[in-house]
């Protein structure tokens, strides 16, 4: 910790020396309001390591959703391998976003309520701000908020007439059309209507047949507000949203030596998935009763449901051969009901906040695995090789098989295995009893099998949270939660679609309860657990100037245990709950005349039970499929982020976090089938993002000039488990990370008009965002998924 212990001490001291008691006539730095204590505070006065990020840092990023903002939120990272299946980071600690018996480890919030796993990519429509709450925010939050919570909260209907309609457009046919109007209706009643369309071709050509490009991007999104205020103690919000995803699925460039090349960053590759796509259909209501009960009592109901569907067929070999062919399909139909009801109390000395929350979730999931008898066969030329001593390439391969036969003593050419059709693989078939050898004939046809799985799930809370003021300086606050999960799951594992065409053959992939390849299933594995736990926080303030404060909290967090969709075992063994505990210390605040801006805080984080997902290949599997496995983490660090006006128009913005994370785990089977665990310390030292933003005043309107330069340090080693030495040779495997973005705009003096050119990875690096090795042990066919090259284009906003 010196590394991170030098930061401190350099922040202290400069925050120590600019501390003062005067007051500004007009702020330099921007005041954000923001709602991290479920009620409305100013961000510098909330004891929280919590980041904004507002509507016009959306403008300025042209960030379309929580993948997009990582960058410029200290500690936070929105990762995942597709929109559908997201995976975000707080402090180091992400969970599996693949199977629906389980649940995230940082809980997002929408307008309020509740998201679960694959609805939580919402367009930025309309967004009044997101906020990211770093740590255990059990109390408040409840369920999943294991490592932090994010909120995305929408504009609200109010009482004035205005619009905005917003064109960003760039290389790669890149267009976003943006439209928003808020209408009166009379002295009580508001509307307002937003809609966004986004779309964008590949950067990367797909050759082959699958008729998509690498990251093609298309979406759209809506929602219409009305709100009534009858009284001027009541006021009554109902909301309605959609969201639609279509595009391509989740990248797949091939490196082996059986794709088109092995240079992910080539600009062509070679995908033949059948009918490859990533969609979602998704739509919520939103209801909400606010009531003023007297001076120092206001209550607050809220009412969501929210439905959504998601596919997602990927290919997974990286390549055209259809004797490698492997895709995967995530179906998933789900819908969720969730409420809570609110009472805040407010008087000079005592800010409390009490409630209740529930939810109830209906889980539908459909987990496909995909082949060609092409590729199968190959599978079935591998056991053959290793049970007889052969040295096939392919069984389908005359020549291969004709060598076989003969070294069994039946001598045959390859000309006349060629001229029988199937003739010689149904003899050897039958003399064997072995329906999994068959012949050419079946090519093309396609090998599915399916793990399907339905879930119930639900979720009931009560909490208080009190903060009491000793003096003007001093306040303690104090919050516990109790929440209690019920989890109702089953798997049920048919038969390949293939023993239609072919009797008697067996799964390969997916197997049933007792590790055995599975037949037919006739009815499902069905299991339920419950888990509860009290979570709460203690958490000292004192403020140490009119701008500025310290703080001291210790705090806990609480994910239920759950079951791993992939895995029927875990009926029996459900995965067992997180765990999380920290102590935190933070300043944050406005020194030298509200001029430096910094909000610095030193933590220590620990989580038992944390569940991450690896993939596995035990004994007696073919292909490595993912895995939830429960590892122990604990990650101390420190995290700085700094606004610094300059000048009246120079604004600088750093912001960085050093952690040192340990994990230790059982032993569990890798990607390459070997004996493997968790048992490592890594740091991530290195990673700051930089800002400058140049805002000048013109006699004809308003300039800014912004720069962005995002640093993030490689840590991929040999202590990680899905480390592979095979990759070092591949572009940006290894290499650290430099993004440099840049933003030109032009405003009206009356901010009525706006225009922009925007640039992002101005220098063109190449920078990988994951590698999945889900077929290098059958195929040897790993697949890289990268990040955008150079982007550019123009922006204009009118707004009235």
């Amino acid at each position: 910790m010196l590394r991170a212990t030098s930061i401190i001490v350099a922040a202290l001291n400069l925050a120590l020396s600019g501390i003062t008691h005067a007051q500004s006539d007009s702020r330099l730095l921007e005041e954000i309001l923001v709602t991290a204590q479920k009620r409305q505070q100013q961000a510098i006065d909330v004891p929280i390591a919590i980041s904004t990020f507002s509507q016009r840092d959306i403008i300025n990023t042209g960030a379309l959703n929580l993948q997009d903002i990582g960058a410029y939120i200290v500690g936070f990272d929105a990762g995942g391998e597709s929109f559908t299946q997201q995976g975000y980071q707080i402090r180091g600690i992400s969970s599996p976003n693949i199977s629906t018996g389980g649940d995230p480890s940082v809980a997002t919030f929408y307008d309020d309520a509740y998201l679960p796993r694959a609805a939580t990519t919402v367009a930025f429509a309309d967004i009044e701000r997101v906020e990211v709450l770093r740590g255990p925010q059990g109390t408040l939050f409840g369920r999943n908020a294991a490592a932090g919570v994010v909120n995305m909260i929408p504009n609200a209907p109010s009482d004035t007439f205005e619009g905005f309609a917003r064109l960003r457009a760039g290389n790669y046919n890149f267009m976003r059309l943006e439209g928003m109007v808020n209408i009166p209706v009379g002295d009580t009643f508001s509307l307002r209507a937003n809609a966004l369309v986004n779309q964008r071709d590949g950067i990367s050509e797909n050759v082959e047949p699958a008729e998509f490009d690498a990251a093609e991007k298309g979406n759209w999104a809506g929602r219409l507000a009305m709100r009534w205020v009858p009284s001027e103690t009541t006021t009554l919000q109902l909301a309605v949203d959609v969201d639609r995803f279509d595009q391509a699925p989740s990248m797949a460039l091939g490196v082996s030596p059986y794709s088109l090349n092995t240079s992910p960053f080539s600009g062509r590759y070679a995908n033949d998935v059948i009918n490859g796509e990533e969609t979602r259909d998704m739509w919520g209501i939103t209801g909400k009763w606010f009531q003023d009960l007297n001076a120092q009592w206001t209550m607050t109901a809220i009412a969501n449901y929210r439905d959504f569907e998601t596919t997602n067929r990927q290919d997974e070999d990286g390549t055209a051969d259809a004797t490698r062919y492997f895709d995967t399909n995530n179906v998933e139909d789900s819908d969720i009901a969730y409420g809570e009801w609110r009472f805040n109390y407010n008087t000079d000395r005592i800010n409390a906040v009490m409630g209740a929350t529930y939810s109830h979730e209906n889980t539908y999931q459909q987990t496909e695995a995909n082949a060609l008898a092409d590729s199968i066969a190959r599978l079935v030329t591998q056991d053959f090789n290793a049970g007889f001593g052969f040295n096939m390439d392919h069984i389908w391969k005359p020549d291969d098989y004709a060598i076989a036969l003969s070294a069994v003593g039946i001598p045959v050419t390859s000309g006349e295995i060629s001229e029988s059709g199937d003739f010689w693989y149904e003899f050897i078939s039958g003399a064997l009893g072995e329906p999994m050898l068959f012949g050419p004939s079946f090519a093309g046809e396609v090998w599915s099998e399916s793990i399907i799985n339905e879930g119930e799930f639900e979720n009931y809370g009560f909490y208080a949270d009190v903060e009491y003021a000793l003096n003007e300086r001093l306040s303690l606050t104090a919050g516990l939660r109790y929440s209690e999960d019920t989890k109702e799951f089953s798997w049920l594992i048919p038969p390949t679609t293939f023993s239609d065409l072919r009797p008697g053959v067996s799964n390969q992939i997916f197997t049933d309860a007792s590790g055995e390849y599975a037949g037919a299933a006739t009815s499902p594995t069905i299991a339920k657990d419950s888990w509860s736990k009290t979570t709460g926080r203690l958490v000292a303030t004192f403020r140490l100037s009119e701008q500025l404060i310290a703080y001291g909290s210790a705090s806990t967090g609480y994910k239920a245990g759950g079951f791993d969709s992939l895995a029927i075992k875990t009926s029996e063994e459900p995965l067992q709950p997180e765990n999380s505990e920290q102590y935190e210390l933070g300043l944050k605040g406005d020194l030298f005349n509200q001029k430096l801006q910094i909000q610095l805080a030193l933590f220590d984080l620990s989580v038992d039970g944390r569940q991450r997902s690896v993939e596995t290949r035990p004994p007696g599997q073919d292909n490595a499929i993912p895995t939830v496995i429960n590892v122990d983490s604990s990650v101390q660090g420190v995290e700085l982020n700094l606004s610094w006006s300059i000048t009246e128009y120079l604004l600088f913005t750093a912001l960085t976090t050093y952690r040192e994370e340990e994990n230790k785990s059982g032993e569990f089977y890798d990607a390459k089938g070997e004996l493997t665990r968790f048992d490592s310390s890594a740091d991530t030292a290195g990673n700051y993002t930089l800002t400058l933003n140049w805002r000048p005043k013109l006699a004809a309107g308003n300039l800014l000039v912004r720069g962005e330069y995002i640093y993030a340090e490689n840590t991929r080693d040999a202590d990680d488990a899905n480390y592979n030495p095979d990759f070092e040779s591949i572009s940006g495997y290894t290499d650290d990370s430099r993004l440099v973005n840049g933003r030109i705009a032009w405003s009206h003096p009356k901010d009525r008009w706006e225009f922009a050119l925007w640039g992002r990875n101005i220098t063109d690096e190449d920078r990988l965002s994951g590698i999945s090795q889900t077929t290098v042990a059958v195929f040897g066919t790993p697949i890289i998924r990268i990040l955008d090259p150079r982007t550019w284009g123009i922006e204009a906003i009118y707004r009235f």
